[in-house]
């Protein structure tokens, strides 16, 4: 049968899962909803969901979804109804989960390479997978060394004096002003694929984006994941 997008919002609104996931458990389970509900439950963390959902203590979204037969949606009910939910603080003024993961390179250790990956419960934090992600990520950056995290993440200043640069290149070519600008809007995406860790191709696998591998992470966890900080350290460079 066809999976509607209105399935999957049914789904996600008594699940609180990722739209990517709702869909994938749709799929699986021939449009079932009880059965799709029980696939999403076997694949993400359930309790962390429910916390992120109502702000209750996670004993107490523990003993909501056994009494609520393990339904998501009664649960919920039970948390709201005994009064268990809190109010969730605004993102800023959240504790930060995540980890911190470090490659070092080489029987000689002359390289080390760290990164800082944010999710939003400390349920993911531990997940096995997660983990395996964030050590997929500082491999990265030890291997292809991005200087920035994503595009977004250059000052607009930079930005600018990276197109006066490339624009310099292109000026001796007599070329049309319109040829010209996709030229250097070219240049631009090449920088941006070789210096932003996001914009880089997987050195694993090069059909593939480290965005397109984050995204896929975020999908599989079913909560939002940041990539914050990295740093890498080669003996004797500055």
């Amino acid at each position: 049968m066809g999976i509607t997008i209105d399935d999957i919002k049914t789904l996600r609104s008594k699940t609180s899962a990722g739209m990517a996931l709702c869909k994938e458990a749709l799929q699986k389970s021939d449009g079932d909803m009880a059965k799709a509900t029980d696939y999403i439950n076997e694949r993400s963390d359930v309790i962390g969901r429910l916390r992120n959902l109502t702000g209750a203590k996670i004993g107490l979204c523990k003993i909501a979804f056994e009494d609520g037969g393990k339904d998501f949606e009664k649960a919920v009910e039970i948390i709201k109804e005994r009064g268990w939910d809190e109010p969730i603080e605004p993102e800023s003024e959240q504790k930060k989960e995540g980890v911190i993961d470090v490659y070092v390179h080489g029987a000689e250790q002359r390289l080390v390479a760290l990164v800082e990956i944010q999710c939003k419960t400390d349920f993911v934090a531990r997940n096995e997978d997660f983990r395996k992600f964030a050590h997929e990520i500082s491999l990265q950056v030890s291997a292809m060394k991005p200087e920035f995290v994503s595009k977004e993440s250059l000052a607009e200043e930079q930005v600018n004096s990276l197109k006066e640069l490339f624009t310099k290149e292109v000026e001796g070519e007599n070329k049309p002003k319109e040829i010209m600008e996709k030229i250097v809007e070219g240049k631009l995406n090449k920088y941006f694929a070789e210096k932003c860790l996001l914009e880089q191709k997987w050195f694993k696998d090069d059909s593939k984006t480290i965005k397109a591998l984050l995204d896929e992470a975020i999908q599989k966890m079913g909560e939002p994941l940041v990539i914050s900080r990295m740093l890498v350290w080669e003996l004797g460079k500055k």
